[in-house]
């Protein structure tokens, strides 16, 4: 996969009336999908995070301890990450941040962490907050089970509710597999793809899906055979493993790139959704 920082952009269309299903079951109300709910499920108990003292850049913060963090599992989008990268101004005021780190620096010496807000009216969670806002794509890094489906939840919400980047045609950050032309030009973005899987292929290290007869232009999509087993633990909460997608819509996101046509390579399986009982209708609206 092309190298990319944790601010990766993403840009699409999506204007399909062919057939989608709907995202694994998640919660449906706005509160179901805020505030503690969502701090328990991704960051567990929050004693112990480290203080935050400044911003560094874009949803990245330095901490008490010298070290930086960023608010990891999310992408920014293409019109909001100038903006945010100028400075967010989410250290002002009397709200407090702290960093919970989920794994040791990456290549930039930056620490994946989840950024927990709190101040007169409880605790959030900042990636939920960044979410609501409509700037960022849900990216699963370590999201995973309830956290992975409240943080998908939270995205739909900003979507359907034209939050932000959401306000014009879905944000132009949709994709379409069934209309494989429209992917050209966003090469090295982190985008969304939603459609029905053609077909399936495996090697001794490579599992493929194929959302179309002609490889060379439409959308391939693939994983390690190594991590099939891991895929299927998570497809498995909807019934399904990566043997029985032939025929299925999902939805699947991730960093796009050219290799002989579209192509994306799925690292998290938090990036593949099987989708059920819902279909989408022109301008990428989930019809319902």
């Amino acid at each position: 996969m092309a190298a990319v920082s944790f601010i990766a952009v993403c840009a699409a269309g999506f204007g399909s009336t062919a057939p989608v299903a709907a995202e694994r079951a998640a919660p449906s109300s706005e509160h179901e999908v805020a505030g503690n709910t969502v701090v328990a499920a991704c960051a567990g108990d929050t004693d112990g995070g480290v203080p935050l003292v400044s911003e560094a850049g874009a949803l990245t913060f330095e901490g008490v301890d010298g070290a930086r963090y960023f608010a990891t599992d999310l992408r920014l989008l293409a019109d909001t990450a100038r903006r945010v990268s100028a400075g967010s101004g989410l250290m002002t005021g009397a709200a407090k941040l702290s960093a919970l780190p989920v794994s040791g620096p990456n290549r930039w010496g930056l620490v994946p962490a989840w950024i927990v807000r709190q101040d007169r009216d409880g605790t959030l969670l900042l990636q939920t907050e960044i979410l609501e806002s409509g700037e960022a794509l849900f990216a699963p890094y370590v999201a995973a089970g309830d956290c992975a489906d409240l943080l998908r939840a939270t995205e739909r919400t900003a979507r359907r509710a034209r939050s932000g980047h959401w306000r014009d045609a879905d944000g132009n950050t949709l994709f379409s597999t069934f209309e494989p032309e429209t992917f050209a030009g966003y090469e090295g973005r982190y985008v969304i793809a939603r459609g029905r899987v053609v077909s399936l292929g495996k090697t001794a290290s490579t599992r493929y899906l194929n959302f179309g007869r002609h490889w060379k232009s439409d959308l391939t999509v693939t994983l390690k055979s190594s991590e099939e087993s891991m895929f299927n633990s998570v497809l498995g909460q909807s019934g399904h493993k990566v043997d029985d997608l032939e025929g299925h819509s999902v939805e699947v996101r991730g960093v796009l790139q050219e290799r002989d046509g579209p192509y994306i390579a799925l690292r998290h399986p938090e990036q593949l959704v099987v989708l059920e009982h819902k279909r989408v209708v022109s301008g990428g609206q989930d019809g319902n």
